[in-house]
């Protein structure tokens, strides 16, 4: 993917960000869309927490876990102020991962090319579950989805460790 397709819409952020979390964690492998089309990858062998991939919730990831990868720009507008951005989770994919035990590999990223990472989180999609509480809402039209809900980034991730100047670790 070129260096400014990655910003053209979510959708290429999401490829994008999926792409490099893959090339920079070995214990995760790309599960493609015909496979699961409710998460993006799986645990291939046993994943620990180390300080620019801290989990929550969980103590280590056993192999054949499936996470669904979620990005988020560190801020965003919503006309009037900027806010903190925000995760779009879709009910049908959050139940399935939710029924097979699986996690949420969430990240921040400043809008630039390359998307720089900002921070990480692994939270169990049952503790997203809680968070997701009375968020649902119904979204109309020709979509592949019914319900969907918004989780703003510093409900999941602590915003004082969060530095816009600072990118997280590279290789593990």
């Amino acid at each position: 993917m070129s260096r400014t397709s990655e910003l053209e819409s979510p959708k290429a952020s999401g490829d994008f960000l999926e792409g490099e979390i893959v090339q920079r964690i070995d214990a995760l492998e790309y599960v493609d869309d015909r496979t699961a089309d409710w998460h993006d990858v799986k645990t291939t062998t046993v994943l620990e927490p180390d300080q620019s991939l801290p989990f929550y919730g969980v103590v280590v990831l056993e192999p054949e876990i499936p996470v669904e990868i979620k990005g988020c720009q560190y801020q965003t507008s919503n006309g009037e102020y900027s806010t903190h951005g925000r995760y779009y989770v879709k009910r049908r994919a959050h139940d399935r991962l939710l029924e097979a035990g699986g996690m949420y590999l969430f990240v921040v990223y400043i809008p630039r090319p390359g998307l720089p990472q900002l921070a990480r989180a692994v939270v169990p999609a049952t503790i997203v579950d809680e968070l997701l509480a009375g968020r649902w809402y119904d979204v109309g039209g020709s979509r592949s989805e019914n319900e969907v809900a918004k989780l703003s980034w510093s409900t999941v991730i602590e915003p004082e460790g969060v530095d816009p100047a600072t990118r997280v670790g590279d290789a593990r």
